[in-house]
């Protein structure tokens, strides 16, 4: 089952208000029975009018379709031509437009060309130059795209589509075809973005994505950005007809209040003139400001199944990244369909197809291969967050108690976070049937995959090892209900306490447990950590101890950690109640030497170091 679904997008298609359509189809009338249908190849297969409007929203019931697989990889050489079609004369902006989209997320790769002749025979149309060539990317999608056809005014043409070049993506659709005499200065707002947190008194970009609906190019723009306050710039741009282009504000936003703050993002003129169609030249924006961000752990969910062939490359990619990316991402397999699945993780994580990947909940269905994996991570790590999470998790006979912290640099009313918790275990193996792998791979008909290809299909169960395999959900796939308050404030610290009884045939030593912080808004994780196992001073390592020095102490603001050696230890304070105020997460030393700021009330508190398994406790007096 190497492609399941499509996944939805919805787009919406309309032409400017004021251009002038001169041909039009949608197929829904059914005027494209009359179109020329050739099968270039002779495999039997040509573009056909189906129903796609179950996979993308946006177009209609019916559309054209070719297919590079259809429960076999296809080689596609497919011709559709149109019934003629009479342009207008003495057009200089007139424009072919037309809807094209492949499969969602993978597989997409489709490859095709457009021709606009004075002839539909299907040698005439291969004999002449395409006015567009090219492959769709690989993550696929829906899209639009808009070609000048003002060579061809007074011309009676036909319009012709050829699917070809490519094997054993999926599917290519065409729909909303139209030709029309474009209006001049239309540009359309798609997106656009600022970070949604940023830290107080730093310069933070807003970024159009512009694209051009008109039919001139555009050299310049005015941007506005309004947070109540007008903050307009003009930018000069070279966006043809049809293009889309990301485009900076040059006035930066930078705020010292830590508060919500929304804008709106605006293009006011477009080539010194007032835009022929401003319904579309603003877009909402929000951010949080923060007075300081942390570096952020990057989580991947793999769709999974031992029934699926191709899941062998999720397995490499997975090995791929951890080898690559060890303390920037957690990786998490999350099995459908074998003796490992996990009903409500499975559920919750709706995978499209196998193997699939969701990254922090946010880039969904997106494909999986050792090639491209460490790339989201690497994008991604870098991304602001405002907390810091922390904590432990012990086992005491059959029961996990994990202890989770979330410092928060943030000052919000109405927050709406929860803490979840993710029980992991490594090294799964089983006898039974359904532990055996498919391996689509084997004999390396497929290409190398980790050595997958020297292994047979399917791989017995006793020959296989499973690693990263979500558990159990300690909180629910989006969170642990009341977890974090409402009302947070810059510095605070929350805390909650998981618990979960291991079943009897987990290994208790191949645990672990992965922390998640949920935005419950859009239900994307913000941050991520892996804790560590053991109590507080629970691996006592007196050597070590007494090699640590801190000072001064007494200290105020800051103070020092001298260490026996250069390395990353994790620093948590904790008062003597033994809850967490601080967590420092993991530290870096220079000179065998960290800097820690302080932001605490007088009084005694004990500074936790760990680093390897081992930890220690040091008192601080704070004045």
């Amino acid at each position: 089952m190497k492609k399941l679904y499509f996944l939805a997008a919805a787009l919406f298609f309309a032409c400017g208000t004021n251009a002038q359509v001169h041909y039009s189809e949608n197929f829904e009338s059914g005027n494209g029975s009359s179109w020329k249908y050739t099968d270039l190849d002779g495999d039997g297969r040509k573009f056909v009018i189906a129903n796609a409007s179950s996979f993308y929203s946006g177009i209609g019931t019916k559309s054209l379709l070719s297919y590079s697989w259809y429960n076999t990889p296809l080689t596609p050489n497919n011709l559709v031509s149109s019934t003629p079609i009479a342009l207008p004369s003495g057009q200089s902006n007139l424009f072919l437009k037309y809807t094209v989209a492949s499969q969602a997320n993978s597989y997409g790769a489709e490859h095709y060309a457009v021709y606009v002749t004075s002839s539909d025979d299907p040698a005439a149309v291969l004999a002449t130059t395409p006015v567009l060539e090219e492959t769709l990317p690989f993550e696929g999608g829906i899209d639009t795209r808009t070609i000048d056809l003002s060579a061809y005014a007074g011309q009676t043409v036909y319009l012709s589509f050829r699917h070809f070049d490519c094997e054993d993506q999926y599917i290519l659709v065409i729909d909303n075809i139209t030709m029309e005499t474009l209006v001049n200065n239309d540009a359309k707002v798609v997106t656009g973005k600022i970070d949604k947190y940023i830290v107080a008194n730093s310069q933070n970009d807003i970024t159009y994505k512009i694209k051009n609906t008109g039919g001139n190019t555009i050299t310049s723009m005015e941007l506005n950005w309004n947070d109540g306050t007008d903050h307009k710039a003009t930018v000069t741009t070279n966006i043809k007809p049809g293009e889309t282009a990301e485009i900076a504000h040059p006035t930066k936003v930078m705020y010292s209040d830590l508060s919500n703050k929304n804008i709106t993002a605006t293009v006011s003129l477009v080539n010194g003139s007032a835009d022929a169609n401003p319904g579309d030249n603003s877009v909402e924006l929000s951010t949080t400001v923060a007075s300081q961000v942390v570096a952020k752990k990057v989580i991947i969910e793999e769709g999974t199944g031992t029934w699926c062939g191709w899941c062998t490359r999720g397995i490499v990619a997975l090995n791929q990244v951890n080898a690559d990316y060890p303390n920037d991402q957690i990786s998490i397999a999350v099995h459908n369909g074998d003796p490992m699945v996990v009903a409500a993780y499975n559920s919750g994580a709706a995978f499209s197809g196998f193997p699939g990947m969701n990254v922090d909940r946010e880039l969904k269905g997106v494909d999986i291969s050792p090639s491209n994996i460490g790339n989201y991570v690497a994008s991604r790590k870098s991304i602001p967050t405002p907390v810091l999470l922390g904590g432990q998790y012990t086992i005491e006979g059959s029961t996990l108690t994990a202890t989770a912290n979330a410092q928060f640099f943030v000052n919000l009313t109405n927050a709406n976070y929860r803490l979840a918790a993710i029980v992991v275990e490594d090294g799964v193996k089983g006898t039974a049937s359904g532990y055996r792998q498919a391996n689509y791979y084997a004999g390396g008909a497929n290409g190398p995959m980790g050595g997958f290809e020297n292994k047979p299909n399917p791989i017995p169960a006793a020959d296989m090892v499973y690693d990263h395999v979500g558990r159990a959900l300690l909180g629910g796939y989006h969170g642990q209900e009341n977890s974090v308050p409402a009302a947070i404030t810059d510095q605070q610290v929350v805390n909650y306490t998981f618990t979960y009884t291991i079943p009897s045939g987990y290994n208790p030593e191949e645990l672990h447990v992965a922390l998640l912080l949920i935005d419950q808004s859009d239900k994307t994780i913000i941050n991520g950590a892996k804790l560590p196992k053991g109590a507080v001073a629970a691996v006592s390592d007196v050597s070590l101890a007494k090699s640590t020095t801190i000072y001064p102490n007494p200290a105020s603001t800051n103070f020092n950690i001298k260490f026996a050696k250069d390395g990353k230890y994790n620093v948590v304070i904790y008062d003597m109640s033994g809850k967490v105020v601080t967590n420092y997460g993991s530290v870096s030393t220079s000179g065998k030497t960290a800097n820690l700021p302080i932001r605490l009330l007088p009084g005694k508190y004990l500074v936790n170091i760990s680093q390897d398994g081992v930890s220690y406790t040091k008192e601080l007096l704070v004045k």
